[in-house]
């Protein structure tokens, strides 16, 4: 029997706030908690490194921009509540990034060398609950519009990012141009598919829930050094409230 890895004491997995307004759009953040279980400690990183400051540990800003754009929507929210460096909920669980060794050049010495029951239970615990959820909340058919939020950081290994958004896609490319195009201005740097991709094998939540159900969806980045003040998180969450109901009028 596989040992219980979340006490009464931790966090839930998942957080689902329902649509007051919209059932037919749904937000979606994966990477929007930084809780680590208390029996993990700090996966042995040292007390020195600041895991809120930390781009690799959650996607700085993004959950406060999904909860605000939820608000003004009214629509359906669910935020991840654990950090990506326990389990990564938008990555396959076989990819290696999964539960990452290193991440950015830094060692999570935590997650080296960990036996298959310490596994099955970040994969039990925290990564099915959230992805059961996703199945539960998609599977009521109200949803026409999914927007699942992320934000990366400015530069890394020495290359600057000058996207202030990007919209990363598979499938789904004629939905991140369409929404691009409404929120446009000449102001805005916009990159498609940088600085990633939505890959087969890899990423998780566009290629399992999204595109099998046919539903319209843009995967969104936001460049994490504009997510710092509450005053830039609320100008963000305006602009794609915006943006939103003009891309579904």
């Amino acid at each position: 029997m596989t040992k219980k890895l979340l006490s009464k004491n931790d966090p839930p997995p998942v957080e689902y706030i329902a649509p007051k307004k919209r059932p037919d759009i749904l937000i979606i953040c994966e990477h929007a908690g930084l809780a680590i279980p208390r029996a993990l400690g700090r996966l042995g990183l040292g007390d020195d490194l600041d895991l809120a400051e930390q781009h690799i540990a959650w996607d700085i800003g993004a959950g406060a921009v999904a909860r605000g754009l939820a608000g003004l929507l009214g629509a359906g929210l669910i935020l991840q509540n654990y950090s990506r460096l326990v389990i990564d909920c938008n990555r396959a669980l076989t990819s290696p990034q999964s539960i990452p060794e290193v991440s950015d050049h830094i060692p999570i010495p935590g997650n080296v060398d960990l036996a298959a029951e310490e596994i099955t239970a970040r994969e039990t615990e925290i990564f099915r609950p959230y992805d059961n959820l996703c199945h539960q909340v998609l599977g009521q058919n109200q949803v026409r519009f999914v927007i699942a939020l992320h934000s990366f950081t400015p530069e890394m290994d020495g290359v600057a990012r000058p996207w202030h958004i990007s919209f990363l896609y598979n499938k789904g490319e004629t939905y991140a141009r369409n929404f691009a195009q409404a929120i446009a201005n000449p102001h805005l740097n916009i990159g498609f598919n940088v600085p990633y991709q939505v890959r087969p094998g890899h990423d998780w939540f566009i290629l399992t829930h999204a595109e099998p159900r046919k539903i319209p969806h843009v995967l969104i980045e936001i460049r994490n050094d504009q997510l710092r003040q509450d005053a830039d998180i609320k100008a963000w969450a305006t602009k794609l409230h915006t943006t939103t109901l003009s891309y579904m009028n």
